[in-house]
């Protein structure tokens, strides 16, 4: 689908510019981009909308899953970009108690809605449940990483734009199945401002898990580790030996390939967890972004007794060091606090590149606030296609509310 350079519609006005002014084009795959006006304006932006990571991730698609990239002109110039995803789900996407609360730290809000707002027409129809869930950013990194823009657009003015262009993209997806909801994700709270310029299309606003960050102010992992009240640095220090037991192997592409299944089972053990899952990474996604990417993507194996346990995936951002999934044997997890030391394996890893702050994703927040990571609330916003249905939404955002858990904080205080 190529939707061509045309105006867009002036169904509302900012305080600023009409959004009739701009115009837009619209590619199904990353070989339609016209690289040229894409990259002038990605730099403005996410590292995850930058081309060679999302060729990886249109290469590696999941079957149930499309992409649409979007360039918006002024005047022939231009001055923003969107990134959609396109899932259908099936019954397969749900687990097998589709009526149970979810239970396990890797669920999420924004799935446990849709599970619930699905859950009467899963037991009339199990067999038979089809529906297109439209995302203005991306399923798999949690973030602002839907759109972006010259600094001197007005960002209210591309909520505008972008709720018409997610319009003309529902429209047009018609040909391949109806669009059910669009969810547009996940912003700080610095962005709402502007994005809540989505609710004068009908679109709801909610709260979904925080994103956890740990800012990075030491120099070592010992420094790290003395900043520590005595209970957590003795903690720390524990979970720490019981790791000594652990092999840690720096996976090439050849290494990737290689152990593909075990890496592919440890994946499934964590992944297949969730009560809902909106896609399934392929095989060999791992060692695609790895080839890829080169060193902006460090992969990890973990060994017990020669015997691959565990895996944990990093993107090396300029600044930033953003956690990426991870897989675990479970059987062991415990014995050698596995996932523990997964997550200070990531401290060492900012602390060696010197990395400003540590994104460790919106699972597990409060095991990762023993960390000293801190809770970044992050706003989604939905809504239905079918304005009836759409009214029917509103209560059940009311109601989901991220799950309850209590804040730790490892450091020592500091008199003022």
């Amino acid at each position: 689908m190529l939707i061509s350079c045309s105006k867009i519609s002036n169904k509302k006005k900012s305080a600023g510019k009409k959004t009739a002014d701009f115009a837009f084009a619209v590619y199904d795959s990353v070989s339609m981009i016209n690289t040229e006006h894409w990259n002038k304006i990605v730099v403005h932006g996410s590292e995850f909308l930058q081309l060679p990571f999302l060729s990886v991730l249109e290469n590696e698609r999941p079957d149930n899953m499309n992409f649409h990239y979007v360039i918006i002109y002024d005047s022939s110039k231009p001055v923003a970009i969107a990134y959609f995803q396109v899932i259908d789900f099936s019954s397969d996407s749900f687990g097998s108690n589709v009526v149970e609360p979810p239970e396990n730290e890797f669920s999420c809000v924004i799935t446990n809605y849709l599970k619930k707002y699905l859950t009467n027409h899963l037991i009339k129809s199990a067999d038979r449940i089809n529906m297109r869930l439209l995302i203005c950013g991306n399923a798999f990194v949690s973030g602002e990483h839907g759109f972006t823009c010259l600094p001197e657009v007005d960002k209210t003015d591309l909520v505008n734009a972008l709720a018409d262009v997610i319009s003309r993209i529902s429209d047009a997806e018609k040909l391949r199945g109806k669009i059910a909801v669009v969810l547009v994700k996940d912003f700080y709270s610095s962005s709402v401002k502007h994005t809540n310029e989505f609710s004068e299309y009908k679109y709801h606003d909610f709260l979904v898990e925080p994103n956890m960050v740990l800012d990075i102010h030491w120099n070592t992992f010992d420094e790290y580790l003395n900043a520590m009240s005595k209970k957590y640095r003795n903690r720390a220090k524990n979970i720490v030996k019981k790791g000594t037991e652990i092999e840690r192997k720096n996976f090439s592409v050849d290494d990737i390939k290689e152990n593909s299944k075990q890496l592919l089972k440890l994946y499934n053990n964590v992944h297949l967890k969730a009560k809902f899952r909106m896609a399934t990474l392929t095989p060999s996604y791992f060692a695609e972004m790895k080839n890829v990417l080169g060193d902006k993507f460090n992969f990890v194996g973990y060994y017990h007794e020669q015997k691959l346990i565990g895996f944990r995936s990093t993107f090396i951002l300029e600044n930033e060091i953003e956690a990426h999934f991870v897989g675990l044997d479970y059987s062991i997890n415990k014995e050698l606090e596995l996932y523990q030391n997964i997550l200070y394996d990531y401290v060492k890893d900012s602390l060696h590149k010197n990395a400003k702050h540590l994104f460790l994703g919106r699972t597990a927040s409060e095991i990762k606030s023993t960390l000293g990571a801190e809770a970044v609330e992050l706003t989604c916003y939905i809504r239905h296609r079918n304005p009836l249905s759409n009214r029917i939404i509103k209560p059940f955002v009311d109601y989901l509310k991220p799950s309850e858990w209590i804040p730790r904080n490892p450091f020592k205080e500091i008199s003022v």
